[in-house]
């Protein structure tokens, strides 16, 4: 088997084009504004049987959670200092990595948009455009109110939690999990409707991270909750 796109593209959305050691940006342009990519997919377990870290007879070598994204010195380095770069330390670099990207990038967002006037967001009633909006982002910007309860901070956190969990597994998704995602999101927008609440939300493409990439836009999803009787709220009849 080979690395699917959809691996692909997951891999390098998680890694925020950077590599999981040097913080390297792995596509870059040169003066002539020409492309240039010097990342690669590494395997954390080698499919060879004289590779490094092999592991005979795993079930996919290509997977997303085998796939560590390194520059190209790094990904030698790996390669040769086996003793050095076990497989648990490998995987741990990869997921503080990947937290580090998502880290940034939320950092990022917030500091850009307090520099914004204040804007208009729709209400969201559809369990499909609310996995719409957190469908393969990069971030999440997330409000709320304070809780009166601790029952009231508990389906709150449930339902942040579950937002943002469905956001980071998107794109490894099908789309009949994608329908049946969007079916669970309306069954908690209806609970919180119940329980006096409206979502209201949007997804926003901004160039946040100029020190990684001056070109990419690293999409968020910004989601806000609010009570029905709360002041902010303005009701439109159109």
């Amino acid at each position: 088997m080979a690395i699917t796109h959809k691996t692909r593209k997951f891999l390098w959305a998680k890694s925020g084009n950077t590599c999981a050691f040097c913080k390297t940006q792995l596509i870059t342009n040169n003066i002539d504004s020409t492309e240039f990519n010097i990342g690669e997919e590494c395997h954390i377990i080698s499919s060879k049987p004289t590779g490094p870290r092999h592991v005979a007879d795993l079930k996919d070598y290509d997977n997303y959670e085998n796939l560590l994204l390194l520059c190209k010195n790094h990904h030698k380095e790996i390669d040769e200092l086996v003793d050095t770069y076990t497989e648990e330390l490998l995987r741990y670099i990869k997921r503080n990595h990947e937290n580090w990207v998502k880290k940034v990038i939320a950092e990022a967002a917030q500091e850009k948009g307090k520099d914004q006037k204040p804007k208009f967001l729709m209400r969201i009633t559809s369990g499909k455009d609310l996995f719409n909006i957190v469908n393969e982002v990069h971030a999440y910007n997330t409000d709320y109110e304070d809780a009166k309860d601790s029952a009231e901070a508990q389906f709150i956190g449930d339902f942040i939690q579950t937002l943002i969990d469905y956001g980071d597994i998107s794109a490894m998704l099908e789309p009949y999990d994608k329908v049946q995602i969007g079916f669970e999101l309306q069954k908690l927008l209806d609970d919180l409707d119940q329980k006096g609440y409206y979502v209201f939300g949007e997804k926003t493409p901004n160039a946040i991270l100029p020190h990684i990439s001056k070109k990419d836009k690293w999409t968020v999803a910004n989601v806000i909750i609010r009570r029905k009787e709360n002041p902010e709220i303005i009701k439109l009849d159109i």
